[in-house]
């Protein structure tokens, strides 16, 4: 509409001129004169309304995939002038993947004061995302001329976590040294070795309440102590580049990452060591519950399925650094043919379980070739060498 006004009025300057000469009006070619100044002012005012700015950008460092994020922009004119009102557009990376973005309240900056608007979004893939682009758009005080001019600011960083997706796996059929005693809730307790403080939760004996550290808290915390099993877990996930079936948030690599986050949350509160090799440099372990599994958040928020190794070879790095007796958990789709022979190499008490997801749960991309890792031929080749794989369920069998 505002383009319609704006086309509407340079042609009837256009046609009042023409009309003026063509009959010698005076009268006539002042009142086009007076638009054609018109649509000048109205020009400029727009052009001015969005230059000599300064931008502010507030936002969260990191939320679960799925959360509200509210972003929060302050602006300045650099210009003592008064501005009509302008829109700000915040340019996110295309690769973020979001629904339910509201747009931003207008606003008319001043020179002394900066203006806040604000807008908020729902992101829905885990990941790391920076982004650093404004897009402001100006009219003049009429409404009938329109311009845009992006900005640079300081770049903003925003960390999705991934949603656990709760799953079922049987531990017991998996259980490596202290595992089984994990599952069973044996391990975890009052032991001997204090292994951190963490926040009082309902059901907390108030004998571990530790009162130095609740003081200078100002809340309760509570003392945290040893597994007795010292269970240990580890999850390989497949990255290799050209593994990852499906696309978007319904491809295999998401559906384990989510996994992943929902069985290392429930293996943590057994009192289980979790690592995730690879994904991390070396072992953040924390005795607090809580940081360390936001690490491992943290963690499989930056994970990418663009490896050059195979999930063999993985195995073979990750295999050096975990302590004896772990169990691993190793997540993948397609078929490695160097898996088994890798399983059955290892030494130190490691016990492999592969967690095996179908391919046809999962749309194949066009091109797309995969050997399935759900083959019966090829996890009999596991099992003959020592690991113990299990078939996971796809997005449509989620367990809630």
């Amino acid at each position: 509409m505002r383009r319609l006004a704006g086309i509407g009025l340079s042609t009837s300057a256009i046609f009042l001129a023409v009309v003026a000469v063509m009959l010698n009006s005076p009268s006539l070619f002042y009142m086009g004169t007076a638009l054609v100044a018109t649509i000048a002012a109205c020009r400029l005012q727009a052009w001015l309304s969005v230059r000599g700015l300064k931008f502010e950008r507030i936002a969260p460092g990191s939320v679960v995939a799925g959360e509200e994020v509210t972003v929060e922009i302050t602006v300045w004119s650099d210009r003592r002038i008064r501005r009509p009102l302008i829109s700000v557009w915040d340019m996110l990376p295309p690769r973020l993947v979001y629904q339910n973005r509201t747009p931003s309240l207008p606003i008319a900056p001043a020179y002394d004061m900066g203006i806040r608007t604000h807008y908020s979004f729902r992101p829905l893939k885990r990941g790391k995302y920076r982004w650093s682009g404004i897009r402001v758009i100006g009219t003049d005080a009429l409404g009938l001329v329109r311009m845009d001019k992006d900005y640079k600011t300081d770049a903003a960083e925003l960390t999705v976590l991934p949603t656990p997706i709760p799953v079922s796996v049987d531990l017991t059929t998996s259980s490596g040294w202290g595992i089984s005693e994990a599952e069973s809730g044996q391990s975890r307790g009052a032991g001997i070795e204090p292994r951190g403080v963490r926040e009082y939760h309902t059901g907390d004996s108030l004998r571990h309440v530790h009162w130095r550290s609740s003081a200078r808290a100002g809340q309760l915390l509570v003392k945290e102590f040893e597994a007795g099993s010292n269970s240990s877990v580890a999850f390989l996930i497949q990255s290799t580049a050209g593994t990852e079936i499906g696309e978007g948030l319904q491809s295999s690599f998401e559906l384990m990452c989510g996994h992943v986050a929902y069985l290392a949350e429930q293996l943590l509160h057994m009192g289980s060591r979790v690592d995730l090799p690879l994904l991390e440099q070396q072992s953040q372990w924390r005795g607090n519950e809580h940081d360390r599994l936001n690490d491992i958040y943290e963690a499989l928020a930056s994970a990418n399925p663009d490896r050059r190794q195979m999930v063999s070879d993985d195995l073979a790095e990750a295999a050096r650094e975990l302590p004896p007796g772990s169990t691993v958990f190793m997540l993948m789709v397609a078929a490695d043919p160097g898996l088994p022979h890798a399983a059955s190499q290892l030494g130190g008490g490691l016990r492999i379980t592969p967690l095996i997801y179908r391919a046809e749960d999962f749309q194949l991309s066009r091109g797309q070739a995969v050997i399935p890792a759900s083959e019966s031929g090829y996890l009999d080749q596991l099992q003959s060498h020592g690991a113990a794989p299990i078939l996971m369920p796809g997005f449509g069998s989620i367990t809630t």
